[in-house]
């Protein structure tokens, strides 16, 4: 209800103009447009689901940017977020203690369907405070809240997110070395021992697996990239994708005809590849969007590694989405989507955006 009340209060002129400056919010909203103009759905319920999502993540994080101006604000608005996350941890783990939802291999999951869910919620979070300590580390809550939220981490056991967040950090230890506290001897052994561990336990929880038995989530995401292969085969996949939200039916008509026999799941809703999903969902337009997006986060840390600015800090927890991406892409179905638009709106969108400078260059043009 507050979301609608915002938007009913908030001034029609200003939304053109705010819609011109978040390219990205703009773009979530034409790709959508142009899929379900284009593709017809042959699952509604899917098709309603997503688009809820989508919905939702699209109001909420234009609110966000809106309603919090300045850094200073988006960055208190990010602790209590953060705080949230510890708080719903902790809530998970004395759920799953008590027997509720208990996973077999003692993953967390709280009340949730898997523990990767957790992981994209964590990690974020985790980067920021991690990060925030780094940069200002006489705010020890900063490291507190970092390590609750890296115990959290740790405990559901995503390889994908735990390796991607030690990569991004390493990457951030790279670009940042100047930090006094980077140059001690102590940063560079734990930094060490996380790599380690990260690589080792990546080989013995997926690896092995995968060598040793006839299950293991690489093999099952073999044959989710060998089917979305095989669809996008298919011209009009390949230019206009399956449908909004509709991987899931078109994987489970022709999963068995791919592999030509049963696979291990029949129900998959994403195609766990953040370049798949977003050529399924919108199309060439959507692989053209998520590469733009890659690479202006990749130009950016590359350039500088500033992480000072709010905006810096985006980047790095954007590259952990985008890392971890490629692996595993469980949002446009669910909550998770907040957080994916919501750090793409802070990572890269300025005051002075692309869009912005051709619209200038034009109207130059025009008064010549």
């Amino acid at each position: 209800m507050n979301t609608f009340t915002f938007l009913y209060l908030y001034p029609f002129k200003n939304f053109v103009e705010a819609f011109k400056k978040h390219w990205i919010i703009s773009s979530f909203i034409a790709l959508t447009v142009i899929s379900v103009t284009l593709v017809p759905f042959s699952n509604g319920l899917d098709f309603v689901r997503h688009l809820k999502f989508l919905f939702f993540a699209l109001i909420l994080g234009f609110i966000f940017v809106e309603t919090f101006k300045t850094n200073a604000d988006r960055k208190s608005a990010l602790r209590i977020g953060g705080i949230g996350a510890i708080i719903f941890g902790i809530f998970c783990v004395t759920y799953n203690l008590l027997g509720y939802n208990a996973a077999y291999d003692l993953r967390l999951l709280g009340p949730l369907d898997a523990a990767v869910y957790l992981a994209f919620y964590f990690t974020p979070f985790f980067l920021f405070f991690a990060i925030s300590f780094f940069e200002n580390h006489k705010d020890k809550s900063n490291l507190i809240y970092a390590l609750m939220l890296g115990m959290l981490l740790l405990a559901t056991r995503s390889m994908g997110a735990i390796g991607a967040s030690v990569l991004v950090l390493g990457i951030y230890f790279y670009k940042n070395s100047e930090l006094k506290i980077l140059k001690s001897r102590v940063s560079k052994i734990i930094l060490g021992i996380l790599v380690v561990a990260a690589v080792a336990a990546t080989v013995y929880t997926k690896i092995l697996p995968t060598l040793q038995t006839e299950y293991s989530s690489l093999d099952e995401r073999g044959e989710i990239w060998q089917t979305s292969l095989y669809l996008l085969s298919k011209p009009e996949n390949a230019l206009f994708g399956v449908g909004y939200g509709q991987f899931q039916q078109q994987y489970f008509l022709n999963v068995e005809q791919v592999l030509e026999r049963q696979p291990l799941d029949f129900y998959v809703l994403q195609p766990h590849n953040i370049f798949l999903l977003f050529v399924m969902q919108f199309g060439l337009l959507g692989l053209a969007f998520i590469v733009y997006c890659i690479f202006s986060v990749c130009r950016n840390i590359t350039r500088d590694g500033d992480s000072k600015t709010l905006a810096g800090t985006a980047n790095y927890i954007l590259l952990y989405f985008f890392i971890h991406g490629l692996i595993d892409t469980p949002f446009f179905k669910n909550d998770l989507l907040i957080l994916v638009i919501l750090f793409m709106e802070l990572a890269l969108v300025r005051e002075e955006t692309i869009f912005l400078k051709i619209k200038k260059k034009v109207k130059k043009a025009l008064k010549r």
